[in-house]
């Protein structure tokens, strides 16, 4: 059976749950986190870290100023020359997508539509939509795009890298993640827990979870996902079974992974694990905004 919005707005429920609000800006019960030495001060960050995501093993943070990076063991700094807000972001090869609203004196709209870079996020070109859509997520993988809009928490589909769009479900979802070797299996998450489409978004079905899952990252290995209470999970079998990994001291603002690492923003840190999410230590610490 196809599920049904059992109410509106469930994401923004999800959102409250986990201690989140999202703004248009303009396992083990024991907490496995310890305090690394080499801990860098992210206080040079903008306010308001959106999302999180790797290159390598330098990590990425679209924030309210802009697209920022930050290697290990040193201190953050801007990528995108320009500092506008990026609200959703991923990674698509050489082809890098954001969304979200422009940087002050800019005369662009105020909701971007979605933008490409082709330059690892320093210049941004609109590729779609612009004026008509702030997507607060996005994932892709190869010509299939996914977005979820801020205006009503819809999920949009493109079949073409992004140049067309089409309504692709009803469920209000809160975030989102597409298998990385099949673009029609979406897990996504809602008040009421995860779920997962295998035709591309159009239907969802429930994916009981021993948690409420806020957020997600799919690497080739596993799908990994952070609940409301911060404890992190890992399925490898698309979301039917769930094994409880470690847990960050706090709700969840956002997450990353790539191959055996793991991060999560909570509480104004970034905590990193090395072993898919069993410990974590201290990446970034002083974040401002949350």
């Amino acid at each position: 059976m196809a599920l049904t919005p059992a109410r509106p707005f469930a994401a923004a429920a999800l959102a409250v749950a986990a201690g989140l609000i999202l703004t248009a800006c303009g396992g083990s019960s024991a907490t496995s986190t310890t305090v690394s030495a080499s801990a860098v001060d992210g206080g040079t960050l903008p306010a308001h870290v959106h999302n999180l995501a790797y290159n390598g093993d330098t990590l990425l943070f679209g924030t309210h100023e802009g697209l920022w990076e930050q290697a290990p063991g040193q201190a953050p700094k801007a990528v995108s020359a320009e500092a506008f807000d990026v609200m959703g972001f991923t990674q698509n090869g050489d082809r890098w997508l954001a969304s979200g609203h422009p940087a002050a004196g800019s005369t662009a709209p105020g909701d971007l539509g979605l933008l490409e870079s082709i330059d690892e996020g320093v210049t941004w070109s609109p590729v779609a939509l612009s004026g008509e859509v702030d997507f607060h997520r996005l994932v892709a993988a190869g010509d299939q795009l996914f977005g979820i809009n801020s205006a009503d928490n819809a999920l949009l589909r493109s079949d073409d890298g992004g140049r067309s769009w089409t309504s692709a479900g009803a469920v209000p979802l809160f975030d989102l993640a597409v298998a990385p070797d099949n673009p029609d299996t979406l897990m996504g998450t809602t008040a009421d827990g995860p779920v997962i489409s295998t035709d591309a978004g159009t239907t969802f079905e429930a994916a009981p979870a021993p948690a409420l899952i806020a957020f997600l990252a799919w690497t080739p290995r596993a799908l990994v996902g952070v609940a409301a209470d911060g404890q992190v999970l890992e399925s490898t079998d698309r979301g039917a079974n769930w094994q409880t990994k470690g847990q960050v001291a706090g709700p969840p603002a956002a997450v990353a992974a790539d191959g055996s690492r793991v991060a999560v923003l909570s509480g104004g840190v970034v905590y990193e694990s090395s072993d898919n999410g069993a410990t974590f230590t201290q990446r970034v610490t002083g974040i401002t905004g949350h």
